[in-house]
């Protein structure tokens, strides 16, 4: 399988390099098809399926016909492959940490079936869809969220949380109520299903950080409740919570105590969340943890630690984001 990123233009996964690794995890081509015939429940000989799979692994056209449907029905992809797609598709991998230019490279390759004709096609729009988003391009990131809710209830758990949250960002822009329907239905799939605890924690973190910015930037002319913001982000687990979790709790602190009067506690939060973001190796969200510290400082340290924020946005060609660092 080639890695995405070498040799662009390459298919990072062709029907041939599929079969390869079901014959690898299964043992052989044998294996695969006698699989298949039980799933089938032998209305078709071994022999005959093993024609059929020899005949996908030389397809050099993208459609994968009969055998691919067949074959992606059953096996789906192989846990590797998924793996690299979701890292690509969720907004607190480390995927978001780079240049969008770069990101656009190593995630096209991918868009091809037999990965576009799965379900896990669904991390590819949300990738594609934070991407555009990055890039302020929001036409572009609402076609690739439709196209990722159209997967709908096949998807993988921690997808249709991912999925919820984003459109619930998008679709707040132009109606807040229906977005706020979006992270309740993002909160209720949170309460059920079994999520890594890496994922349960950063997904937690990433709903109250929603539904506090909320509270802190009211859309429906009520007053902010800032306390009740500070009520949210302190509630975000801290006992062996990955840096991405304990940054936005800080950060999200630290502009709450700092809403409050509180500056002297603001500072306190922000330095801890510099620190995680550092903890985490993201420059994203180190960033947005400077950008805190420009605000809660005074004088010289504020102008460099704004800088250092700006500076990142700009190495990341994460246009919203210099957008949001220099309003």
């Amino acid at each position: 399988m080639n890695q995405p990123g070498q040799n662009l233009g390459q298919p990072a996964l062709d029907w041939g390099s599929y079969l390869d690794l079901l014959i690898s995890e299964r043992g052989s081509l044998a294996a695969v098809a006698a699989h298949l015939a039980a799933q089938r429940g032998f209305t078709e000989s071994t022999e005959s399926i093993e024609r059929g799979l020899r005949r996908l692994r030389a397809r050099t056209s993208h459609d994968g016909g009969v055998w691919g449907r067949r074959v992606l029905r059953v096996f789906g992809l192989p846990s590797s492959v998924h793996d690299r797609i979701r890292w690509m598709g969720q907004y607190h991998s480390r995927f978001s940490d780079l240049p969008t230019s770069l990101c656009l490279e190593l995630i096209r390759p991918w868009c091809r079936p037999p990965i576009s004709a799965s379900t896990s096609r669904i991390w590819l729009h949300l990738g594609l869809g934070s991407i555009a988003l990055r890039q302020r391009d929001r036409d572009t990131a609402a076609e690739h969220i439709a196209q990722a809710a159209a997967v709908g209830l096949q998807a993988p758990l921690a997808a249709r949380i991912e999925l919820a949250l984003v459109r619930s960002f998008l679709v707040s822009l132009r109606d807040d109520a229906a977005g706020l329907r979006l992270l309740e239905e993002a909160e209720a799939l949170l309460e059920g299903g079994p999520l890594s605890a890496a994922d349960r924690a950063c997904l937690t973190a990433r709903l109250i950080d929603q539904q506090a910015y909320r509270l802190n930037k009211p859309r429906d002319g009520s007053p902010p409740d800032h306390r009740m913001a500070h009520a949210l982000y302190s509630a975000i687990p801290t006992q062996n919570a990955p840096p991405f979790a304990l940054c936005r709790r800080e950060n999200g602190l630290g502009w709450s105590r700092l809403r409050l009067g509180d500056q002297a506690a603001a500072v306190v939060h922000a330095r801890a969340s510099v620190a995680h973001a550092g903890d985490s190796g993201s420059m994203r969200l180190r960033a947005m943890a400077l950008n805190l510290l420009a605000v809660v400082l005074e004088g010289e340290a504020a102008s460099d630690a704004r800088r250092r924020a700006v500076g990142i946005a700009r190495r990341l060609e994460d246009e919203a984001l210099q957008v949001r660092l220099t309003r």
